[in-house]
């Protein structure tokens, strides 16, 4: 029995009023607060940004295996066309024809819809980038497969594993699948 109907006795209208007023405070109280943690929840989730992943170095090793021939397809389409003056990843697209346009895009997608392939410059260095946050306007990473032409030799700190290289101050992180052919993790500031 609760405190408004002691001794079995029907309360007074004055009472029975007190005790539905205490009894619905408490339930919208308690309504109230299950509202603001729900609340809080929502928007403190959808208001946190979430963290890109980086691929780990065997996932990029097992596509590299899987795709090979896309990625070295990719390599040698970039190279030639490099020499004609134009560069993946750095010049209009429009530039080129739509066959070559269409391989190259079929390529990308079988390795992974999506991918962002570029010239890395006039050596003739191509990067896949799987993955990466913020890098073209400030502290960043980005890390993926760079191809090497001929004695190609890439700048940056050879490691046995980058899977935990984001806790490495910024260089860039290289670590050989076989030759002229890396994973690499660039870290900027």
């Amino acid at each position: 029995m609760d405190a408004c109907s002691k001794n079995g006795r029907t309360p007074s209208p004055r009472q029975w009023y007190g005790c539905a007023c205490l009894r619905f405070q408490s339930v919208s109280g308690l309504a109230l607060v299950c509202l603001a943690l729900a609340s809080c929840l929502v928007l403190e989730g959808g208001c946190r940004k979430s963290r890109t992943l980086e691929p780990r170095d065997q996932e990029l090793i097992s596509i590299f295996h899987a795709d090979r021939q896309a990625f070295e397809r990719l390599q040698k389409m970039a190279t030639e066309d490099a020499r004609r003056g134009w560069y993946l990843g750095g010049s209009d697209l429009s530039k080129l024809d739509q066959p070559r346009r269409d391989e190259y895009k079929n390529l990308i997608s079988q390795i992974r819809p999506g991918l962002i392939v570029a010239v890395t410059g006039p050596t003739g260095g191509l990067r896949f980038m799987f993955s990466g946050e913020g890098v073209a306007i400030g502290p960043g990473w980005v890390k993926g497969i760079e191809y090497g032409p001929g004695d190609y030799s890439p700048d940056g700190v050879f490691l046995p594993d980058l899977d935990k290289a984001a806790g490495l101050p910024p260089n860039v992180y290289l670590r050989q699948i076989e030759p002229n052919w890396f994973i690499f993790y660039q870290r900027d500031e």
